[in-house]
This record gives C-alpha cells, sequence and structure tokens, in this order.
C-alpha cells in the first residue's frame, strides 16, 4: 500500500513550509508529494527550495479554479493506491498515515479522521463512528476537512470532486461515496492539526456576505435534498444562513431570509441549539 499526497495551497508559502515538513515527517515514507499552486499572486520559489527532496512535485495552475479544481487535478497526476489530502494551512501528527494505512489493511476503501484545532490542541473534534454513518452525515460534516481524508485513487478517478460547489465539498464528496456502498472508515481519533477561523477562511468570508448571494453557500444542501429529506434539509438551509449571525450586519434580512427558505420551525430550532450550548459551556 503506497501514498500520494496531494497538497493544495493558494497566497499561503509560509503554511505551505509546515504542511511540507509534516508529511516528510511521517512515520511511513510516502511515495509522492503533488502541490497543486491554485494560481498565486507570491512566490513560493523560497520555500520550495527549502525542500531538496525529488518526491515533491510543484504544479501551478495558469487560472484558479478553486480548491475542487486543485484537488482533481491532484488526483489526475498521483499515481499511489490511495490520494491523501491536505490543506496548505493545516499540519499532521507524525503517525496520521499510520494510522490510515491500518484502516486499508483492515479493507478499508476511504478513510476520515479526528483532528486537534492548532495553536489550541485541548480543542478536539471526534466523531466516534468506526464507519461513516447516514445519521452523521445527516447532520453535516461531523467528521473532518479534506486534511484527514484519505481515499484509493481508483475511486476518485471516477468520482471526481464536484468543482461547481461553493462550499460544503468535504461533506459532498464523503456523502456521494457513502451512497457508493464503499468501506468508508472513520478513525475516532485527534491525528491532525486544523488551522481555525483564518483571516481568508470560510468563516471570515460568510460574515461578509451578502444575502442576495447565499444560494452559493446553499449547492451542496440543494444537491442532497433528496438524501438529507425535509427536516434536515430544512435545518442545513437555515444554519447555513445564520451562522455567525452575530458578526453580519443587516441582521433582520438574513433573519427574514432564513424564514423564507428554511421555515419557521428550522429557524426557531437554530436559536434554540444556540442557547443549549450556551448552557452547556457555562455548565
Amino acid at each position: 500500500m503506497n501514498f500520494s499526497v496531494v497538497i493544495t495551497t493558494y497566497n499561503r508559502p509560509d503554511f505551505l513550509e509546515l504542511s511540507l515538513k509534516s508529511v516528510l515527517s511521517q512515520t511511513i515514507k510516502v511515495s509522492e508529494i503533488t502541490v497543486i499552486d491554485d494560481n498565486s499572486s507570491v512566490d513560493y520559489s523560497s520555500v520550495l527550495n527549502k525542500f531538496n527532496d525529488q518526491r515533491i512535485k510543484y504544479i501551478k495552475q495558469s487560472v484558479s479554479g478553486g480548491a475542487n479544481v486543485a484537488r482533481n487535478l491532484g488526483v489526475e497526476k498521483s499515481v499511489g493506491e490511495v490520494v491523501a489530502f491536505l490543506d496548505d494551512d493545516d499540519v499532521w501528527l507524525p503517525e496520521y498515515l499510520d494510522w490510515h494505512l491500518h484502516e486499508y489493511k483492515e479493507g478499508a476503501d476511504a478513510v476520515v479522521s479526528g483532528f486537534k484545532h492548532l495553536g489550541n490542541e485541548n480543542e478536539i473534534r471526534v466523531n466516534e463512528d468506526s464507519k461513516v454513518s447516514k445519521s452523521s452525515l445527516l447532520k453535516g460534516n461531523t467528521y473532518c476537512g479534506m486534511s484527514g481524508f484519505s481515499c484509493k485513487r481508483e475511486i476518485l478517478a471516477n468520482t471526481p470532486f464536484d468543482i461547481t460547489l461553493n462550499n460544503g465539498q468535504d461533506w459532498d464528496i464523503f456523502v456521494r461515496l457513502y451512497q457508493m456502498n464503499v468501506k468508508f472508515s472513520n478513525i475516532p481519533n485527534p491525528i491532525f492539526l486544523y488551522r481555525y477561523q483564518n483571516l481568508d477562511g470560510i468563516g471570515t468570508k460568510l460574515r461578509k456576505m451578502n444575502p442576495k448571494d447565499i444560494d452559493r453557500r446553499l449547492g451542496s444542501a440543494n444537491k442532497h435534498k433528496e438524501f438529507l429529506g425535509s427536516y434536515w434539509y430544512k435545518k442545513r438551509v437555515a444554519d447555513q444562513i445564520l451562522l455567525s449571525l452575530k458578526y453580519k450586519t443587516k441582521k433582520h434580512k438574513w433573519l427574514l431570509l432564513s424564514l423564507k427558505k428554511a421555515g419557521l420551525v428550522a429557524t426557531l430550532n437554530f436559536f434554540l441549539y444556540q442557547f443549549k450550548n450556551k448552557l452547556l459551556r457555562r455548565a
């Protein structure tokens, strides 16, 4: 069993240096590392020159196409039996691939895992499932982002990442793999470090979004509306609309939008859930 690693990057050479070091520090040796640069406007040569390793391939796209375009290109250029993905701002712990390798030896076709928050390692996110389950997927992505995901290359070659989605790309591929009945394992341990809330991250962009642009964020929910069913679909829509509401301007417009698209029950449940979480944190 051999691993190809695909790292997607955009305008973050300093972060890339840390992610590359984490791959090269793995307790098992990877076959290749393909860095896909999504047409960055900054130079990466000073960072790449620090690594004298022929396994590292750097490919800069001539046009920025987004993370999923970069991931699909990475799969296309990979030759390993398994492709493991890493975002440039995240870091694998040294035994990360060892954990994944164990699952493949047990027959897995794809694997996800838990993580810690980089810089606040006491904050851990772990789903206790041993296998990716519908009950968890209905609640959204309760597993991890792409930095905790690996999959057999032959499957990804026939199941590419959806380049039309603006967000929820990881959840989308997880749902599709689940629906294909592949053996999809989850490692209920925090084996990588996730960098939370970058200045250019999804949360920041969401806070600046205009209500009229919300349909871009509902692509994955609309795509899997049948899979979700009425209750979970409306909940996901309300969550997408009202997330980070306290940081947004024109809050009344976001509230009215949730009522229109998700309905009264889903909108009220969003605030009830937030209230319960606040009480639990204070307890």
